[in-house]
């Protein structure tokens, strides 16, 4: 096993999260090493590729991943009863997720960050003096040390050995790439039979290009097959040659995600949106809180698990309201029959409920399941 190296900190995960957390402390002078199991980055990434407006000005997000603009969307119940929504302006991004992983990272790089590919951390080990890893590359075994770990590896079910845990709920998000004609608008599909206690989707690409997909609990593949073959999509379909990727989506926080030495951000952290499977936005807020705590631990020297409790104190009151709510809008969901549903959009069609969306914005539903 080759020598130790040291960093300050040490990232595992070179995701959007990993790599703006990295770029974050970077600025602040700190020597950071990005640990990534994949060979490039943005491999094999299972994502819609939908970015809120809201989020990229927030962040101050490179835009050259942007594919197109979402400015409209249209929501089908299981009967087949169409509702459509246009906004004046964007709502969102559609982007390229490997672009969108790789540009980040190299902002980071760009800052000194140094990122290690086909290096996949098999534990984690955070007593003692120091934080350490123990990670396999195609040739070699090697150990790093820092101060401080971070964790953005993303949601794995097998987790890193020596994690504190991982969430315990989760559902299957499953997609694949076809081809459509005149397809400009984002397609959700309710339906016990499309995506039972959830949705499906297609979301509009690059010229024909679409992603097709939807989230479930349980047979994500059967019920994506079945919903290429649903007349309201195969009719419209002129090709299927893309692979099918699926991944869990955590839906529910980690019990814990502090340790002495250690912070967990991210999907690893279950910062997720329980109603629509989305991170971004959650994680790169709680990547800034990440950046405060480790700023702090380093000017003090404490390095204690009591002083990285207030990473999760400060993101858990920033976002612990939306991600109940969140929690308890899938709940009700889950339960509604089809019928409901097709009643809950008939409503939606009378009272204009998707206009309610833009006024209290793309990322934060509580305030709109308050007004359901």
């Amino acid at each position: 096993m080759t020598l130790n190296t040291e960093h300050d900190i040490i990232i595992v995960g070179a995701g959007p999260i990993g790599s703006y957390t990295a770029f974050l402390l970077a600025r602040e002078g700190f020597d950071v090493g990005i640990f990534e199991k994949n060979p490039s980055i943005g491999k094999d990434v299972n994502c819609s590729g939908i970015v809120s407006v809201e989020c990229f000005k927030r962040f101050g997000l490179p835009s050259g991943s942007i594919i197109r603009d979402i400015d409209a969307i249209k929501v089908f119940s299981p009967s087949g009863n169409c509702m459509q929504y246009r906004s004046e302006s964007p709502l969102a991004h559609v982007v390229d997720r490997s672009l969108f992983d790789l540009e980040l990272n190299t902002n980071a790089a760009t800052k000194g960050v140094t990122t290690y590919l086909n290096s996949r951390v098999k534990e984690i080990d955070n007593t003692g003096d120091a934080f350490r890893i123990k990670i396999k590359t195609v040739d070699e075994e090697r150990e790093f040390s820092s101060k401080i770990g971070i964790i953005a590896t993303g949601f794995e079910l097998n987790a890193v050995h020596g994690m504190p845990g991982r969430s315990k709920e989760f559902l299957y998000g499953i997609q694949t790439e076809a081809t459509m004609e005149d397809i400009s608008e984002v397609e959700v599909y309710f339906g016990e039979k499309i995506a039972p206690g959830s949705f499906s989707w297609i979301i509009p690409g690059d010229g024909s290009s679409v992603k097709i997909g939807l989230m479930t609990k349980n047979d994500p593949l059967d019920f994506l097959k079945k919903f290429l073959r649903n007349p309201l999509v195969s009719g419209r379909m002129k090709a299927c040659e893309g692979s099918i990727k699926c991944s869990p989506i955590p839906i529910s926080s980690v019990p814990r995600s502090y340790s002495e030495r250690l912070i967990i951000v991210g999907e690893a952290a279950g910062q997720v949106k329980a109603t629509t499977g989305g991170g971004i936005y959650f994680g790169l807020l709680c990547s800034e809180i990440a950046v405060q705590t480790v700023t702090k631990a380093f000017k003090t020297g404490d390095f204690s698990e009591g002083l990285f409790r207030g990473y999760e104190t400060e993101w858990k009151s920033r976002l612990e309201p939306e991600l109940k709510a969140g929690m308890l809008l899938r709940s009700i969901f889950s339960r509604l029959s089809d019928r409901q549903i097709d009643i809950l959009v008939d409503l939606a069609k009378k009272d204009g409920f998707l206009p309610v969306i833009k006024k209290y914005g793309f990322d934060w539903h509580k305030d709109i399941i308050s007004y359901l």
